[in-house]
């Protein structure tokens, strides 16, 4: 340490041995002011001091015990608050008031309230008091739970009849429970309905349109199926099977015993030739009585018949057109009528 450092430390220690020495001194000639001064202190102290909530049992031998299921909730949580009593048998705790809808916890909502009680072995007994309650306070760190009161009788001091009986209370005090919260204590409306998105009102004519619009369309749709099964019924018609049955029964029917007569022929060629053209419509789903032989071949070809099938109608449908229009009195030609039958026989076996 230098010199001028010494120095400086020298004068500083011979400042606080002058200080001492004055407060000793000060004390020495002014006891009592001293006493007072600390006594004032310590009152002062104790009074800032708030006294807490003491629990008072009516029985050295009852003990309480108070318990919560969470340290903290946050709203809208639930949680259980339960009260524990051990007591002797010579009290006896009123139970029938402890329901849901008599108990007040306010600002706590209460959602149930169980309550049990258990004899021991001892002859004692433990009664729970198991309170599920809803937090919806905001705004602050933690709140207490409201006291909880419990009223009992006395056996020794009961009468003859419950109801003349005195009953008397235990008050417990609550707990301290945290709250937590993310919401200020005193929101803007923040849980208000904000529109994001919103439509102008002639927009609105837009979605009236395109209603009306799908509206007209699924009418037309139903109509047009109905038309459409309608006209699959209309062209339905009779069963082509059954029909060509018939032509072919008809046409056998109308064959001659012989074929030694022209007129007999003549109308054999004509009966022929109208059921071969009438059984080929049918055959073919078309339209063929006013076809040629060269148009009936030409259809034939066109919707895919078999050629073996189409030459012999077209060459049977030609000989009877021209024997049918040849000139009259013109002897019978035995073996080109049988011809034909035979023709037709095969034609109407192969197209069935």
């Amino acid at each position: 340490m230098t010199k001028p450092e010494r120095r400086i430390a020298t004068k500083r220690h011979k400042r606080h041995k002058r200080l001492f020495v004055n407060f000793v001194s000060f004390c020495g000639q002014f006891p009592s002011a001293l006493l007072c001064l600390a006594l004032i202190l310590v009152n002062e102290h104790a009074w800032g001091q708030k006294a807490a909530k003491e629990l008072v049992l009516p029985s050295s031998n009852m003990t309480v015990t108070t318990r919560l299921d969470r340290t903290a909730v946050w709203p809208g949580d639930q949680f259980h608050y339960l009260i524990i009593v051990e007591y002797p048998s010579d009290y006896e705790f009123v139970l029938d008031n402890l329901t849901k809808e008599t108990v007040n916890m306010d600002p706590f909502q209460v959602i149930d309230v169980g309550k049990n009680l258990i004899v021991q072995k001892n002859s004692g007994r433990k009664l729970f008091v198991d309170m599920t309650l809803a937090n919806f306070a905001t705004g602050q760190t933690s709140t207490q739970i409201p006291q909880f009161t419990l009223y009992y009788f006395r056996k020794s001091d009961r009468s003859a009849v419950a109801d003349q009986a005195a009953a008397e209370s235990l008050s417990v005090p609550g707990p301290v429970i945290g709250i937590r919260s993310t919401l200020p204590s005193e929101p803007e409306d923040i849980r208000d309905a904000v529109t994001l998105n919103s439509w102008n009102h002639h927009r609105w004519i837009f979605a009236a349109v395109a209603g009306i619009c799908g509206v007209i369309l699924l009418v037309g749709l139903g109509r047009e199926a109905v038309l459409f099964v309608r006209r699959m019924k209309a062209r339905k018609g009779p069963d082509r099977h059954k029909s060509m049955e018939a032509v072919r029964a008809r046409w056998v029917s109308g064959i001659p015993s012989e074929f030694t007569d022209s007129k007999s022929c003549s109308s054999f060629y004509d009966h022929s030739s109208q059921s071969l053209k009438e059984y080929m419509g049918y055959y073919l789903d078309t339209s063929t009585m006013g076809l040629t032989p060269e148009e009936m071949r030409d259809e034939m070809q066109r919707l895919g018949a078999k050629p073996d099938l189409t030459q012999k109608v077209a060459k049977v449908l030609e000989v009877c057109e021209r024997l049918r229009y040849a000139q009259d009195g013109m002897p019978a030609d035995t073996d080109v009528a049988r011809s034909i039958a035979h023709d037709m026989q095969e034609i109407l076996k192969a197209a069935r």
